[in-house]
């Protein structure tokens, strides 16, 4: 099982984090990817966090209850693995239909058209 809403918000966050990376000139790459990286961490963990907390039993205190815990515990780690699966493909899938046609532009090839021009 998995939280739909929480798949969805997080497919939106890790595509976005991804794409950013794709579209990244080459020469910066690499520092993008360390810093998107971490920013895939922070929501990662956020995410889990928020989604093991979810409990629809709020009646008799039932989500104290181990086996509600590990439940929701598990539904969260579901959620971010098929959310962070298809943010993955959905990249993929972009960079082989558009973004390798379409590379980013170099900032060596940015020419400003100034006073003495």
């Amino acid at each position: 099982m998995i939280n739909a809403g929480g798949a969805l918000l997080l497919f939106a966050l890790l595509a976005s984090l991804l794409m950013l990376v794709q579209r990244t000139e080459a020469k910066k790459r690499r520092i993008t990817f360390f810093f998107v990286l971490f920013g895939i961490y922070i929501v990662s963990a956020y995410g889990i966090f928020r989604m093991s907390g979810e409990c629809p039993y709020t009646l008799f205190g039932r989500c104290a209850l181990p086996q509600y815990v590990e439940r929701a515990r598990i539904v969260a780690y579901n959620t971010l693995n098929v959310a962070l699966f298809s943010a993955i493909l959905f990249n993929l899938l972009f960079w082989v239909l558009i973004g390798r046609y379409n590379p980013p532009g170099s900032s060596d090839d940015i020419r400003v058209l100034g006073l003495s021009d």
